[in-house]
């Protein structure tokens, strides 16, 4: 019920800031921009597609590994298939809501229902092996790793499961302010620690053992007359590398942190829900605006812009490992863009749908989740 409520407070504030006059009734979307003609320097090849169904308004995107790739639907449908083929390899119904899609492991792969229960299944078959409740509903996929498995809830809370039976091993609360977007933000789990962004504009450290917080960092001092003006979620993904943590929210900053403590090294004035890619020494980051930026992580200077998409609501960005930017559209395009100046190489319709969430790469392979089911497998060819 509170998450309810804190959709329609969203909603309601976001109407009023920009005075629009029929709150009541939904106003008629305005249209994405037209894509312009490229000529293509590289080839968007399908391996193969399946069709499974809706997937609802959390973060639905595969668990993927060498021996299957792993979705789920908003229906309760869990569904592992063949990486090379799309051969289905196992289907389950948890008859629940889910809220969110797959994380996992080699051993176990994990869903969550709209009203916060953790599913664990057998990843080899999809027998089911414990369920535990968790405080509220759960809008990103769940985190396991170094034996471990990470939920983060809706209402702020980090909990630590045993990944036997689980157990809870620790849990940590935090209070979002009353007033949020998304929190779409995974937890990060490092050798040791487990990094945490939240709706307050706040990253922070936890022992991955305990739970105790080794450090905080203020990404973003909330500011501005309105509830609205003030939002500072921190909904993208935390990155980091041997350099450093790197960490963007909504109407803020993207930044770079030293890992020891937490210590802001750089930052650069920046909105971003969709979140941001992280090749050799660039960061590549999907504003607000539907602009895209390409950011040298050493020192947070502008290296190029793109701005051509306009309008077309881009999802999450991923980079391939010979260095090409992909990034999905609300029409179901999946863009290509060369990594040296952004410009597009290629372009690809995987579905009518939104693509949201982040192509996982596996050995060449992109796997792509859509926002009315599609799962498909995709090379880029030069």
């Amino acid at each position: 019920m509170r998450s309810i409520r804190k959709r329609v407070a969203v909603f309601l504030a976001l109407c009023a800031t920009l005075a629009v006059a029929a709150c009541a009734s939904d106003p008629k979307p305005e249209p994405p921009t037209s894509l312009k003609s490229i000529t293509p320097v590289v080839e968007t090849s399908r391996q193969w597609s399946k069709k499974t169904d809706y997937v609802g308004r959390g973060r639905f995107e595969p668990y993927v590994d060498a021996d299957q790739v792993v979705v789920a639907t908003r229906d309760g449908a869990v569904s592992s298939f063949d990486p090379t083929d799309g051969s289905r390899q196992w289907r389950v119904d948890v008859k629940s809501s889910l809220g969110s899609g797959v994380g996992g492991d080699a051993s176990k792969v994990y869903v969550s229902t709209t009203n916060g229960v953790i599913i664990a299944l057998e990843a080899s078959t999809g027998d089911e092996l414990w369920r535990v409740n968790s405080s509220s509903e759960v809008l990103v996929p769940v985190i396991s790793r170094f034996n471990t498995v990470i939920v983060r809830s809706a209402d702020g809370r980090v909990l630590a499961l045993e990944p036997d039976n689980g157990a809870e091993r620790w849990s940590v609360s935090n209070t979002p302010p009353a007033l949020t977007l998304n929190g779409y933000s995974k937890p990060l789990v490092v050798d040791g620690g487990v990094l945490v962004a939240l709706d307050d504009g706040r990253l922070l450290a936890l022992s991955l053992d305990t739970g105790r917080e080794i450090w905080e960092s203020v990404i973003s001092i909330p500011s501005g007359r309105s509830e609205v003006e003030r939002l500072v979620d921190i909904d993208a993904d935390v990155l980091v590398d041997n350099a450093g943590i790197y960490v963007a929210n909504y109407q803020g900053r993207l930044a770079r942190l030293e890992p020891g403590r937490g210590q802001i090294q750089w930052a650069v004035p920046m909105s971003t829900t969709a979140g941001f890619t992280l090749f050799q020494n660039t960061l590549v980051v999907v504003t607000d605006n539907n602009t895209i930026r390409a950011i040298d992580k050493e020192n947070g200077q502008d290296l190029w812009t793109n701005d051509v998409f306009e309008g077309r609501t881009l999802g999450t960005p991923a980079v391939t490992d010979t260095g090409d930017i992909v990034v999905g559209d609300v029409e179901g395009y999946l863009h290509v863009l060369s990594m040296s100046d952004g410009s597009v190489i290629g372009r690809s319709r995987v579905s009518d749908a939104a693509i949201r969430s982040r192509p996982q790469l596996l050995d060449s392979t992109l796997y792509v989740q859509t926002g009315d089911g599609v799962i498909a497998a995709l090379r880029i060819l030069r």
